[in-house]
């Protein structure tokens, strides 16, 4: 087998929706608990210092506001220059509307990919896992089903990480979002999201401000 087939295929493995071991009874409780934490629970505005990794390795830098409703799944996000210019403002209600998009966030890809890396780190996917397990390298994990065949795994380690994986239809990576660690429910210092599709990239935010807004 060529070496490059190989790689191809060993890396569309790793990528694959992996089978999880099941998990006790008695340990599915904590293990919920475990998986509530990276989202939030009560309506935020948070600022966010955003670095994104293109590919070519082009970086750029932004600050983010989003105001999230997880009673709702409604949002607005601005992104804006530390001068405080407007590149990109939406807003998901009953759908999603671009309010503003400077060039090159007027690609019409673009709305509707920070629509759902915005739901997959902030939003819970569900009140019920489909199933709960443990990973072969020893995270639990509880995995919820959304409508048209989409898996999310809300992974979590004894170190305090966690990890939420979107597979696709084909159970194909998607994305990925990253917490070294979440102090409160939804609240992380630091995040990372991966788009594994292409083109690939990588977001690092920071979380400068959170503050609970009342209705």
């Amino acid at each position: 087998m060529p070496a490059l087939l190989a790689a191809v295929l060993v890396l569309g493995a790793c990528a694959a929706l992996p089978q999880i071991r099941p998990l006790e009874p008695s340990l599915r409780s904590a293990a919920l608990d475990a998986c509530r934490r990276p989202f939030l629970t009560e309506k935020y505005r948070l600022v966010h210092a955003l670095n994104a990794v293109m590919p070519g390795d082009r970086e750029s830098g932004a600050v983010g506001v989003l105001i999230a409703d997880p009673r709702t799944g409604s949002f607005q996000s601005v992104l804006m220059t530390i001068e405080g210019f407007v590149l990109f403002d939406i807003a998901y209600a009953q759908g999603l509307s671009v309010n503003r998009a400077v060039p090159p966030f007027d690609a019409p890809a673009f709305a509707p990919r920070m629509a759902e890396d915005i739901g997959l780190a902030f939003f819970s996917p569900g009140g019920k896992p489909a199933a709960w397990g443990r990973m072969e390298t020893g995270e639990t994990v509880c995995r919820f089903e959304r409508p048209g065949g989409e898996f999310v795994d809300v992974m979590s380690g004894e170190s305090g990480a966690l990890e939420i994986r979107l597979y696709g239809s084909g159970k194909e990576l998607k994305k990925r979002v990253s917490i070294p660690r979440v102090e409160r429910p939804g609240l992380a210092d630091e995040l990372e999201i991966q788009g594994a599709g292409w083109p690939s990239y990588r977001l690092h935010l920071r979380l400068i401000e959170a503050e609970r807004v009342e209705d």
